[in-house]
């Protein structure tokens, strides 16, 4: 079972997301977020939870287009700062960028927009 995938907490999911728990286990009960239910406790697949962080960022999802997004991709990244995804991925790597990945992969590299904030902040009081 090696190549099981993750099942994700409610607290993770809101960590990742950066939205408060009450907010996910909403969007779980009006079925925004597909969830499974083992025993007493709820869960969100790793496929589920890419798929509605991807949706979130790209504004289809629960925020608003005249809101910016919470979480970027490292795509993302690279086009805001002209970077090569590339040279997006050795910053976050080396930890000059802070981020985190969802999943194992290059493209499940997630920025926090504070995070990104705070890098271009630092490059141009160099």
């Amino acid at each position: 079972m090696k190549d099981s995938k993750k099942l994700y907490t409610i607290k993770e999911i809101s960590e990742l997301a950066g939205i408060s728990e009450q907010e996910i286990i909403r969007m779980i009960m009006l079925k925004k977020i597909p969830a499974v239910k083992i025993g007493k406790a709820i869960r969100v697949k790793e496929e589920t939870l890419e798929k509605f962080l991807d949706s979130f960022i790209g504004g289809k999802g629960p925020v608003s287009d005249k809101e910016e997004p919470v979480l970027y991709t490292a795509e993302q990244v690279a086009k805001i700062l002209q970077l090569s995804v590339d040279n997006v991925w050795n910053l976050l790597k080396t930890g000059r960028l802070k981020g985190f990945k969802i999943r194992e992969g290059r493209s499940s590299w997630r920025i926090p927009a504070k995070s990104l904030d705070e890098f271009i902040k630092n490059k141009i009081n160099v």
